[in-house]
């Protein structure tokens, strides 16, 4: 009697782990970006764009242009332009992290933009801009560094938030 019970409950062990359902089960990560949208299955582990890794720590914008450089006390601000691209979020921060960490000074506040007349916009105070300033600037403004500490993504990519560079 034992081994029937046994035979049985093995029986449905392996139709259950058979089940056709399951067995079509899949996991899917979706990224979800303003320019661009990628599906990504547990088995792989990055996304790639037109410009090579996109892995933390291998900034695919790798051309920049520092505008406008300011210094006090506390720091360097810096105002860059980088090309209009198909961005995701990780490009963006990992620019601001290779900034922060190559560089001599102390980056206190970083403003990225992919429009020079957006960033000139940027460059005026929130109160005194006319409507079409503010419309640029909402449009190109991409990502900044806030108090030398806090990555906060702007405009286009408002939707992911913010990070602190040490994490």
């Amino acid at each position: 009697m034992l081994r029937r019970i046994f035979a049985l409950a093995v029986v449905v062990i392996l139709i259950a782990a058979c089940s056709p359902e399951e067995a079509e089960l899949t996991t899917t990560t979706t990224t979800t970006s303003p320019v661009e949208s990628t599906a990504t299955t547990l088995d792989e582990t990055t996304t790639t764009t037109g410009n090579g890794d996109n892995t933390q720590g291998s900034p695919a914008i790798e051309d920049y242009e520092v505008v406008v450089r300011s210094s006090s006390t506390a720091g360097e601000t810096l105002w860059i332009l980088i090309d209009p691209g198909d961005y995701s979020d990780i490009d963006l921060e990992n620019l601001i992290r290779e900034l922060v960490a190559e560089t001599d000074v102390t980056i206190f506040g970083v403003h990225v933009f992919d429009d020079r007349d957006a960033l000139d916009a940027g460059r005026v105070e929130a109160d005194a801009r006319t409507d079409d300033e503010q419309a640029l600037v909402d449009e190109h403004f991409l990502v900044s560094l806030i108090d030398g500490a806090i990555i906060r993504f702007e405009g286009p990519y408002a939707e992911f938030g913010e990070t602190v560079v040490g994490s």
